[in-house]
């Protein structure tokens, strides 16, 4: 086993913010809470805001678009990274997708990073599938020849010969990330230079570990030679303080998003099974410490399991670029 830098380039990991929207308030409200979580983010000294996006309300879920919400940020923030966490690619047209991250890249001034992924597995998108009359059969097909179409489209900056995309959308080729628990996938993210936001277990039968699928993506990624660093962000679920008290008040604030959920009865068990760290910042950071994709990823995306509204929400925020984030964020290693 050998251990080597991930960046020989030596530029500093990075942390960052998921943000998964639920439903519950106004949307108006939901969404100028957004903005307010964006802004706290960047002055907390957060990278990058990555925003979850679900079709028909599904899982709770209050956003559909992401470039529209992402944009609005733009307008309040100054530095902050704003990526897509994630765009579905078999519900989307490739070319006016390209469009709409180019304008909203260049209303931000070069701050988008493009994640995108196939959706749900395991028939949990079924409901988006026939909303947009398409068939879950074909969702494997429809991610590659989208996300090929992207790739050219963000390569060459045309359609077709004579066909000229405005505006510009050549300088997001590097910032394209694939999420992804499929080996083949991770493969492919690594062979065209594409970052990689890893998952556990959620392709049918084709599931992976984070740690493999790193493995594969960096072993595809050196195989193809590339020139720029390998991009990894894994996601941690972080919940500082009494994790059984801010769930109760959650449930309280959110009580939709709970219906279906082993939360609703037993916060532990949800604790669990969400893979959320939880209790004091040292115990956090500890436990954190354990898990080998944490060493490795070159951007970490904290997740805080709690509705926007909640009180302690921003605290959390706090507690993550306080003190977490600092003693988690040393020089990202590949471990072979």
């Amino acid at each position: 086993m050998t251990t080597s830098a991930i960046d020989p380039g030596g530029y500093p990991r990075r942390y960052s913010l998921f943000l998964q929207v639920r439903m519950g308030e106004p949307t108006v409200a939901v969404y100028r809470r957004v903005i307010e979580i964006a802004v706290a983010a960047e002055r907390l000294g957060f990278d990058t805001i990555w925003v979850a996006a679900r079709h028909f309300g599904a899982h709770h879920a209050a956003v559909p678009s992401l470039f529209p919400v992402l944009s609005a940020i733009a307008q309040h923030t100054t530095r902050l990274r704003l990526g897509t966490g994630v765009v579905a690619l078999p519900f989307e047209n490739p070319v006016r997708l390209v469009e709409d991250a180019a304008v909203t890249d260049h209303l931000s001034d070069g701050r988008v990073e493009f994640g995108v992924g196939k959706g749900l597995g395991f028939g949990l998108s079924a409901s988006t599938y026939t909303g947009f009359g398409l068939s879950g059969a074909d969702r494997e097909h429809l991610y590659r020849t989208h996300l090929d179409r992207i790739h050219r489209l963000t390569g060459t900056g045309t359609v077709a010969d004579a066909v000229v995309m405005q505006p510009d959308p050549t300088p997001l080729r590097g910032r394209i990330w694939q999420s992804t628990g499929d080996s083949d996938t991770a493969r492919r993210a690594g062979s065209v230079g594409d970052g990689l936001l890893p998952h556990a277990n959620s392709e049918a039968r084709r599931g992976s570990g984070v740690e493999q699928l790193i493995d594969t993506y960096l072993d595809a990624h050196a195989d193809a030679g590339r020139g720029a660093p390998p991009r990894i962000g894994t996601t941690i679920g972080v919940l500082p303080g009494d994790a059984r008290r801010l769930l109760t008040t959650d449930r309280q604030i959110s009580p939709g998003y709970y219906a279906s959920t082993p939360a609703a009865t037993d916060p532990d068990r949800y604790l669990r099974e969400v893979h959320v760290h939880h209790g004091s910042t040292a115990r956090i950071v500890d436990t954190a410490h354990d898990s080998g994709a944490t060493h490795r990823a070159s951007d970490l995306l904290f997740s805080v399991p709690l509705a926007l509204h909640h009180d302690h929400f921003v605290g959390c925020l706090e507690a993550i670029a306080g003190e977490i984030a600092p003693a988690l964020t040393a020089p990202a290693v590949v471990i072979r």
